[in-house]
């Protein structure tokens, strides 16, 4: 080999040195960026911040009915069953002191988790406009692949070797630009909406966490530029798969002062609801302590979204004193339609004798747990409103309390309900999959027995109309 070859080789081995040890320091240098949360503090908080939600739930809707809604987690059928209800809501006519009216128009509280918070928060900011593009933009759309495109794209590899970016944080500006028009919570508050609360999980604590004007006055965050899409993303954060979504804490610092009733509380010598939600407030309240919130699924504190209901209506001071909040002061029917899209898989390792696989434990823990912890919620916001019921029910007044359960095990078709049962959790559908989802959650709710009594006037439980 001749001296100019060596010195071109030597030349090509130390620029290709060079140019990978400069890789090297951007890689690293990524490694220890922290890209800026997006989140922003409040500046001033006052009384009348305290008093949007009893704004919002003014609107038009009748004081007559309590209208609640939960939609619960469970990927893209989820997000597809809970717009079924929607549908058949949207498509439900009823009377009113307007009149002649749709029954959507007289949902008052959407409560969301994981898979059914896209559904939630679409709704929420745009209204029947969901019934002509939201099937085309996200649940006919291969969501999974476009985000596992993203994640594989080396053009983000930089973000996501820094600590301050991660997974959710990717989807969440997919949705952000895709999804939600670069939307913030302050468009949820639009007219004649209904109260939309997303709902997510303080990987920490285990406390539910909800994007709603309560909980970040608390943490002394802006709600009104906080993007709806990383709240979402927070809410649908499955641990492990998904990376949290962090909240930075910044309590202390507008003014804000918690409810009275939290200091009363605090004073409780035995372990109460009360005592126990004033804890947890009067946790996040100490900055130093808790500066950051790393937020995930909101299935992981409560898969079906009912917590919200529950803790609203049974947990501070009598049931009955949240509804003046709802301003149904006069109601005579109070409704809550559970939308559940979870799945009853078949265990066939519980016929062996040998031990399950970690897979199987994974899927029995993350699948099968839930589905008892859900039961309880619901036997809990059951007892919780029907308790309620009783005490302010009288004859020359009487209240009537209705719970729809909108989930597979109430689809007669054995082979309908086992093709739902089949389908995954991931983001990623066909459109058969979507059809028959849609179509079930409106036949389930339609047929409901309780959903028909609600209709007509009668007592809970008794046989529909003709």
């Amino acid at each position: 080999m001749d001296t100019r070859s060596r010195t071109g080789n030597k030349q090509w081995f130390t620029g290709s040195v060079a140019r990978l040890c400069l890789a090297g320091l951007v890689l690293l240098g990524a490694a220890c960026a922290h890209y800026g949360a997006v989140d922003k503090p409040l500046k001033h908080w006052t009384p009348e911040l305290a008093q949007r939600v009893n704004k919002q739930l003014e609107g038009d809707r009748s004081e007559d009915l309590a209208v609640l809604v939960a939609f619960s987690g469970g990927g893209t059928r989820a997000s597809a069953f809970a717009y079924g209800v929607l549908k058949e809501l949207e498509e439900t006519r009823i009377t009113t002191e307007q009149g002649s009216r749709s029954l959507l128009q007289e949902v008052d509280v959407i409560s969301s988790v994981s898979g059914g918070s896209f559904t939630a928060a679409y709704y929420g900011l745009y209204g029947e406009q969901i019934f002509t593009d939201f099937e085309e933009r996200f649940l006919r759309k291969n969501v999974e692949g476009i985000l596992l495109r993203k994640l594989f794209n080396p053009v983000n590899w930089v973000r996501l070797l820094s600590r301050g970016y991660g997974r959710s944080d990717l989807a969440a500006d997919y949705y952000d630009k895709d999804l939600f028009d670069n939307a913030t919570l302050a468009g949820l508050y639009r007219p004649g909406a209904p109260l939309v609360i997303i709902n997510a999980t303080d990987l920490a604590s285990g406390v539910r966490i909800p994007f709603s004007p309560d909980k970040l006055d608390l943490l002394c965050a802006d709600l009104d530029s906080y993007p709806v899409s990383r709240a979402v993303a927070a809410s649908s954060a499955v641990p492990v798969v998904l990376s949290p979504i962090t909240l930075e804490n910044y309590a202390g610092s507008c003014g804000y002062q918690p409810p009275a009733w939290v200091a009363e509380a605090l004073k409780d010598k035995y372990l109460t609801q009360e005592r126990i939600e004033a804890q947890h407030i009067h946790d996040y309240l100490d900055r130093h302590k808790r500066p950051w919130l790393h937020l995930v699924d909101g299935g992981v504190s409560d898969n079906l979204g009912l917590r919200a209901y529950y803790e609203a209506f049974g947990m501070i001071g009598t049931p009955g004193a949240s509804l003046p909040a709802l301003h149904h002061n006069d109601a005579s029917r109070v409704i809550i339609i559970s939308v559940n899209a979870h799945v009853q898989h078949k265990s066939d390792w519980i016929l062996e004798r040998y031990a399950p696989s970690l897979f199987e434990i994974i899927g029995s823990v993350s699948a099968d747990q839930i589905s008892s912890y859900s039961n309880d919620t619901i036997q809990l916001v059951r007892y919780t409103f029907d308790s309620w019921v009783k005490e302010v029910s009288t004859p020359e007044k009487p209240v009537t309390f209705y719970f729809v359960d909108v989930s597979f095990n109430h689809v007669d078709d054995d082979d309908e309900r086992d093709f739902l049962n089949r389908i995954g959790t991931n983001l990623d559908l066909s459109d058969e999959q979507v059809d028959r989802l849609i179509a079930a959650a409106r036949k389930v709710l339609r047929e409901s027995p309780d959903f028909q009594s609600f209709l007509n006037l009668k007592k809970p439980g008794s046989d529909p109309a003709p």
